[in-house]
């Protein structure tokens, strides 16, 4: 977000293509417009409402998790998603005194809240409006969605602010770095660089919070993996194998049972 003022993302995508749980140091504001399913902000799990608009302060770990029975024509979710740093709303006391004491207020606010009321119905027309405009084009238009947040008095809590304490922050970039390579050779080297780590101590962390070796981790998200593609597809076993991480389907064959009690082939059945 070096070279932007936020990020404004309308995405489309299968249910299935949802990171883990994470918390980031951004702001982030999601506006649901297709989908359902159940999330989890802070302390909280809810019910996903089509429609919501939520705020997520910093350092507030969420995820969301979408059913495959509720999307739009073309299978997918949508939702709108703005991310931005709190340096913005910095900028913008320096540059605006007229409104430095509403983003004051919003720069302090901890919580998740979901909006309602007159609140929800301002913001919820800007970010359509924002859909189909240029980068420049949105701008004062943010500028208007942060005041009304800044404002807002109709909201619901909908999770605490639980900073995260290093393990299970270390915890939380192991599953998002798993979950989104599962498909490709994991190294043992690899992860534990990634999260700052020397490969025994790595090891040691590992076992001490999860109770399993990143192999059985690592294992474990495959299976679900493919035990999600052999609900909703008809693919081969071995190309569900092959396509999850496994370069062997006897060991995969072998790892499913014993977690599901079944065989790959009998989900279908």
């Amino acid at each position: 977000m070096k070279h932007v003022a936020f990020i404004f993302d309308n995405v489309s995508f299968k249910p299935d293509l949802q990171i883990g749980k994470h918390s980031h140091n951004h702001w982030e504001l999601s506006y649901v417009i297709c989908g359902q399913g159940l999330r989890t902000i802070g302390d909280r799990t809810e019910p996903i409402r089509e429609g919501e608009i939520i705020l997520i302060p910093p350092d507030i770990p969420h995820v969301w998790h979408f059913d495959r029975d509720k999307t739009d024509a073309t299978g997918n979710i949508s939702n709108v998603s703005v991310f931005f740093e709190t340096s913005l709303l910095d900028g913008l006391i320096n540059i605006f005194p007229e409104i430095s004491d509403i983003m004051n207020d919003l720069r302090i606010k901890k919580d998740a809240v979901d909006f309602r009321g007159e609140a929800y119905d301002r913001i919820r027309a800007l970010l359509r409006k924002m859909r189909n405009l240029t980068p420049q084009a949105r701008l004062p238009l943010m500028l208007d969605v942060l005041v009304t947040i800044a404002k807002a008095d109709d909201f619901r809590l909908v999770g605490k602010y639980n900073l995260l304490s290093n393990a299970e922050r270390r915890i939380e970039k192991v599953r998002v770095y798993c979950s989104c390579n599962f498909m490709h050779n994991i190294r043992l080297d690899d992860v534990a660089c990634h999260v700052g780590m020397n490969k025994s101590s790595f090891c040691t962390f590992m076992r001490r919070q999860t109770g399993k070796t990143l192999t059985e981790y690592l294992n474990d998200i495959r299976l679900e993996k493919a035990m999600e593609r052999l609900k909703q597809a008809d693919d081969n076993v071995y190309e569900v194998a092959f396509d999850v991480g496994f370069s062997n389907v006897a060991y995969f064959n072998r790892l499913f049972k014993r977690k599901y009690g079944c065989t790959p082939k009998s989900v279908r059945l």
